[in-house]
């Protein structure tokens, strides 16, 4: 690796690798004490006898902090058909839930070799990734063809900076397809993310990892959980990261992440508990490579050079931190009646400057590539946001009439404010096509381009009822009405000042028919809401937009095999959109919202184990997205990001006692960045891939394993996020070996 790689690599060792261990050694004789002391028993780990294979096959009442699966086998990864949703809105376990619902679990991430949010989403099928666009970072995905980049949660509140995640201290991904405002409020058209962080528990134990790969990847991980008394534990989770592009030599990302979370009160009527969460990245910025048109034809191609040439400088940077600080209550009030209160703090800075590479003119046929010149656009900014909100609610169950009522009502409480400074560059060179230098430092002229103020107070408000009829029918109802208040301030170069006020509903109401104890066919309708400063921006040109509305039928069967332990689920969707935002027919320069856009298709999903030795992960999504209405000429056209054909699979199986193997696929048909030409008039698309991973994991002994993990099997080459300036070039074949403890 080159001399700067080095010195971060030293760096995070120094910083990061050492300060941990030391950590781990510290809790770890906190919980040899605690054991000795008797506050752990081994009855907390003995198996009860409604568990298959080490798995709970019991719906269990509400979701409880549970040590980590056995390493050795598949036999202790959790799966989804008994679980709860860690949502208060949802009352009931997934197969009760009229919505399609996937669960990645903490297991499933290991066993994957997952170490970033956005490769723990490619396990769901209605799930694309979407490039980093101008001055936007972090986790950028599209579910059933909508943006979901501001609809990220982390245990049930919104995640609101722009960061690229890592899993390092998550229990559990939960992807909720369809519109789910009436749960999160504001956004959430084609679903929305929720984060489960691990939480602590009297079961007491150590976990730790080391990863090494090609190309200089390192990584190392701990998991302390150490109970404190019969009633409170402290958990701590930490992580230090070096990851290399593969295929992509100069680029990079260093992360380092904190997690430390005590709760008081377990199992008692009141219950506390206090986490932190603190994730720091540091690396440089990678923009692909650019689209190229070409005269002659009317559809623009990725441009055909090197698969690892870097078009930007050699001193280009992308730094992030993300700190968030949560207090959780929750307080029993009578038999069945909980109230639950959650109080937050994040805050969040950015401070990066990267190149977007762009080939300007349309190319003459037959033009030696190598006599093509690349644009580098520059794009940088410093940036804060921070996020404070309370939220509370009640929920319980009661009898009237003769019916049982599952019923929860609450509402949430404030204020989200982004300080961005972006800056313009001059005097930028540019760079040969096929040759780029990539060592050149950059020279160019930096101003401010503008330094705005925002705020947004959040307002929100809602009661849900699901009553059973019988052993045969349930009917939900929820309604939820938000208020969203944003202030926007530019003061470069000439001040301006906007304000956008919305109050909107949104509505859900459902059927589920259980037409056996096993299976359930429901039918649910809701809506979604986007207002123009959702992203935390504002225009003169969307200032005075109505916010786009959304609504959503589904209609789908749930059915459980295997005493519980998998879950197959179909469903058939249609969303339409109205007031989708265009580019004025008379001035693209403005947006008006004379459009409608609509997404239907078809999800099939998978999810537990086939046999004790055998799990699963699969799942398939036909989608038909595109715009239905519209005043420029784009009826018909599909949406950005949006396959029509996405095909995802992980599978695991204990050959022995001792070995387990596996792998997964990832099949996405083509995609196009955009639903409109690109100024050149020319329609941009990528073609279709499928990629391959495999795994092998060996137990040395009860407490430590070696595993390896191949991603990208055949070195594909493919597109992963797109946007319309620029593609980001997929990573190639990697492999990394894992030393994994646990006691």
């Amino acid at each position: 690796m080159r001399a700067v790689s080095m010195n971060l690599r030293r760096r995070l060792i120094r910083d990061s690798a050492v300060a941990w261990p030391a950590a781990v050694l510290i809790l770890a004789g906190l919980q040899a004490g605690a054991a000795q002391a008797g506050a752990n028993t081994d009855e907390a780990a003995a198996a009860p006898a409604n568990q298959v294979s080490g798995v709970d096959i019991k719906a269990p009442d509400k979701p409880a902090p549970k040590r980590p699966a056995a390493a050795q086998s598949v036999q202790g990864v959790e799966v989804v058909a008994p679980r709860k949703l860690a949502l208060p809105l949802l009352t009931e376990p997934v197969i009760e839930t009229p919505q399609t619902i996937t669960l990645i679990t903490e297991q499933v991430m290991q066993l994957a070799g997952l170490t970033d949010l956005r490769d723990v989403l490619r396990l769901d099928p209605s799930v694309s990734n979407h490039a980093d666009e101008d001055s936007g970072q972090g986790t950028n995905v599209q579910i059933r063809g909508f943006s979901a980049r501001f609809d990220i949660y982390r245990d049930g509140q919104l995640d609101l900076g722009q960061y690229y995640r890592d899993p390092f201290d998550l229990e559990t991904v939960e992807v909720l397809t369809g519109p789910s405002s009436v749960l999160f409020g504001r956004g959430s058209t084609g679903g929305a993310i929720n984060d489960v962080s691990k939480k602590p528990s009297l079961d007491g134990f150590t976990a730790a990892t080391l990863t090494g790969g090609d190309e200089g990847l390192g990584r190392l991980t701990g998991d302390v959980d150490a109970p404190l008394s019969a009633t409170s534990a402290v958990r701590i989770n930490g992580m230090a990261d070096y990851s290399p592009t593969a295929g992509r030599d100069k680029v990079y990302t260093s992360r380092f992440g904190l997690s430390p979370v005590v709760a008081f009160g377990m199992g008692t009527p009141t219950e506390v508990t206090v986490g932190l969460m603190h994730q720091t990245q540091w690396g440089r910025p990678d923009y692909g490579v650019p689209w190229i048109d070409i005269s002659g034809t009317n559809v623009s191609h990725p441009a055909a050079v090197p698969w690892g040439n870097y078009y930007g400088f050699k001193d280009d940077y992308a730094r992030t931190n993300a700190d968030i600080a949560t207090v959780a209550l929750k307080q029993d009030l009578a038999p069945g009646w909980t109230f639950n209160d959650q109080a937050r703090y994040a805050y969040y800075s950015r401070n990066f400057r990267g190149v977007e590479p762009g080939v300007t003119p349309i190319v003459a046929p037959g033009t030696p590539l190598d006599e093509v010149t690349v644009t580098r656009t520059v794009r940088g900014l410093q940036s804060t946001e921070s996020f404070l909100e309370d939220q509370a609610d009640v929920s319980g169950r009661f009898q009237l009439w003769g019916l049982t009522h599952k019923l929860v009502f609450g509402g949430e409480v404030g204020r989200q404010t982004s300080d961005p400074t972006t800056n313009s560059y001059s005097g930028v060179p540019g760079t040969n096509l096929i040759s780029p230098d990539e060592d050149a430092l950059f020279s160019g002229v930096t101003k401010v381009k503008s330094q705005v103020n925002f705020t947004a107070d959040t307002l929100g408000a809602y009661v849900g009822d699901t009553i059973e009829y019988g052993r045969l029918f349930e009917a939900e109802g929820v309604v939820r009405i938000d208020r969203f208040d944003a202030t926007f301030h530019n003061s470069v170069p000439t001040p301006l000042t906007l304000h956008e006020d919305d109050t909107e509903p949104s509505y859900r109401a459902a059927f589920v028919y259980k037409p056996a104890p096993a299976g359930r066919i429901y039918v649910m309708y809701g809506t979604s809401f986007d207002p123009s400063a959702e992203d935390l921006s504002l225009s003169a040109t969307t200032a005075d937009l109505a916010p786009e509305r959304e609504h959503t039928v589904e209609a789908g069967i749930k059915w459980e095999f295997n005493h519980r332990q998998l879950l197959l689920s179909a469903a058939a969707f249609d969303t339409v959109q109205d007031n989708f935002r265009e580019p004025s027919p008379t001035d693209p320069s403005l947006e008006t919202i004379a459009g409608t856009a609509r997404s239907e298709g078809v999800e099939l999903e998978a999810q537990g184990h086939i046999t004790p030795r055998w799990v699963v992960l699969a799942g398939y999504t036909y989608l038909d997205a595109k715009i239905i209405s519209s005043p420029n000429n784009d009826v018909g056209q599909p949406l950005q990001d949006a396959p029509r054909n996405s095909l995802r699979l992980f599978s695991a199986y204990d050959v022995t006692d001792r070995l387990t193997m596996g792998g997964g696929m990832d099949y996405s048909s083509s995609r196009v960045p955009a639903s409109v030409p690109d100024p050149n008039g020319f329609r941009q698309e990528v073609p279709g891939y499928a990629t391959f991973s495999v795994l092998a994991r060996y137990q040395l002994r009860p407490d430590l394993s070696l595993q390896v993990n191949v991603d990208n099997l055949f070195d594909k080459h493919y597109y992963d996020g797109l946007d319309d300036n620029h593609l980001n070039v997929g990573a190639g074949r990697s492999v990394h070996l894992t030393l994994a403890f646990r006691q």
